[in-house]
């Protein structure tokens, strides 16, 4: 355990007592002036449009990006401790600003940018991969490939560390593996004191639990040790489709989620799309993924493979080439949400055609060319509900489902800053609620909303279940009594506001 210096807790009684007077003269007195990006510097506009979407891009007072856990806590500290404890300031915090809600940046405060913690390195006598928050993952997986290892990552190479392990994380490897917080053997965390912590299966394990899915509500994790696997090429075949073949690909998807672990090794997406760079403007696609390089192996997706292709891209490669083809372009202003069902090809055909029928709304609004859509359907086997309690518990409250399920996402980009968002943002709100109450009409409804996809008025953390939202509430009590997290770190979804 780590605890701040004497000279600095000293150095920040000064601020606390008034000796600074906004948050990013606190930091200074601190000793983070190098470290700080104000308004008026050269990079400062860069930093701003860092973030992947527009939404997500405020003018912070100044940005603080710490190179050490030692200068996260300093810089926390001196945040919690001066003006934005006692102001209208707030705290944001940022890992690979993929989010597009603006949960990892502020208009009114101090923005702590990860993004300098992104060192990756493996132990190969322990198979511990340890990866900083700040990395983003076709940087990780290029360094682990280096020892022909990986770990359960995300998809897109663009997406930051922090975020995606912490909300969950979906992956290629979650047949095996289950989520990527499942495969965290150890957090290490700055708490919101300045003490710098170890939580794992014997050191703090309550909290190394919550932080398997429970957000940014307890600490800022500065380091994720994970269990690293073998890392063969991997094999990747990409199809697009005329929607005209909507229904092979929802036959691909719902064969997907009723498979059992003889296809443990086998991802599968299938996603939908209206984007006038492309021919036909509305199509649909599917990307289909072998973890262990195998070409051949017999999976439902066969008799889409065999429909003609408007483009097939069919590859073996590593998986860190893979995932820095597989970004989506930043630049838009995004919105989008998700829900889960079960199984059901009744609610899977629905959601195609609702999804046409929202691009049709959205072209009232705006040119076909002045906006882009997808859809995706995600398998959730049930065999993979097991995963998590079996590798200590997360609290995504899965774990005694026995149901097949599909994880259902939908989103709308606009380029333009005079774009109608307010009005298609209530086109996708509509959609949501319909999509729900079919899904309620068939029976085929399910509660679990995962963080990593759900929109700013979405409740994830509250289809946790009653059991898992009191362990989250008592963890956040005992790791930050003063509910920093919670009250000058707004950004994300909080636990405190979840009845």
């Amino acid at each position: 355990m780590l605890k701040f210096s004497v000279a600095a807790t000293a150095l920040l009684r000064g601020v606390a007592a008034g000796a600074t007077t906004s948050p990013c003269d606190a930091l200074k007195a601190a000793g983070l002036g190098e470290r700080l990006i104000l308004p008026g510097d050269a990079g400062y506009i860069s930093e701003v449009n860092s973030w992947w979407a527009k939404n997500g891009r405020q003018n912070a007072d100044c940005f603080v990006l710490p190179h050490t856990r030692e200068e996260v806590a300093t810089a926390l500290t001196a945040l919690t401790s001066g003006p934005i404890a006692g102001g209208n300031s707030s705290i944001a915090v940022r890992s690979g600003g993929h989010n597009a809600a603006g949960f990892s940046s502020t208009a009114n405060g101090v923005t702590i940018d990860l993004s300098p913690l992104n060192a990756t390195s493996y132990n190969a006598e322990t198979n511990i991969a340890s990866i900083g928050p700040g990395g983003k993952w076709q940087y990780v997986y290029k360094e682990l490939f280096k020892h022909g290892i990986t770990v359960t990552g995300g998809r897109d190479g663009d997406v930051g560390v922090g975020g995606f392990l912490l909300g969950g994380g979906n992956s290629y490897y979650s047949g095996r593996q289950g989520w990527g917080c499942d495969s965290v053997i150890n957090f290490e965390v700055v708490l919101a004191n300045g003490t710098i912590i170890n939580a794992n299966r014997t050191v703090n394990a309550d909290l190394w639990q919550a932080l398997k899915g429970g957000g940014n509500n307890f600490g800022i994790v500065t380091r994720f040790d994970m269990e690293a696997v073998q890392a063969p090429l991997i094999f990747t075949d990409t199809r697009f489709l005329s929607k005209n073949y909507s229904y092979a690909m929802v036959d691909a998807v719902v064969g997907f989620a009723d498979s059992d672990e003889s296809l443990a090794d086998d991802a599968f997406f299938t996603f939908f799309s209206h984007d006038t760079d492309t021919s036909p403007e509305i199509f649909s696609a599917a990307v289909h993924v072998n973890t262990q390089g195998i070409t051949n192996n017999p999976t439902p997706f066969d008799e889409a493979r065999s429909l003609p292709a408007l483009q097939n891209f069919t590859l073996v490669e590593d998986i860190a080439t893979a995932a820095a083809q597989s970004q989506v372009a930043p630049g838009a202003w995004s919105y989008g949400m998700t829900l889960t069902f079960s199984n059901d090809k009744q609610i899977a055909n629905y959601v195609v055609t609702r999804h046409e029928e929202f691009v049709e709304s959205l072209k009232k609004l705006m040119a076909p060319e002045d906006f882009f859509t997808q859809m995706f359907l995600q398998p959730l086997p049930s065999y993979r509900w097991s995963i998590g309690k079996q590798r200590g518990g997360n609290v995504l409250g899965l774990d005694d489902l026995t149901n097949n399920a599909l994880l259902y996402t939908a989103g709308v980009g606009m380029f333009s800053d005079d774009a109608p968002r307010d009005e298609a943002y209530a086109l996708l709100m509509e959609m949501e609620d319909e999509v729900v109450a079919f899904a309620k009409s068939v029976q085929g409804d399910m509660e679990f909303i995962y963080m990593n996809y759900a929109d700013a008025g979405q409740n994830p953390l509250g289809t946790y279940g009653a059991s898992n939202i009191e362990f989250m509430k008592d963890v956040a009590a005992k790791y930050d009594p003063t509910g920093v997290f919670q009250t000058l770190i707004p950004g994300g979804f909080k636990i405190q506001n979840v009845q």
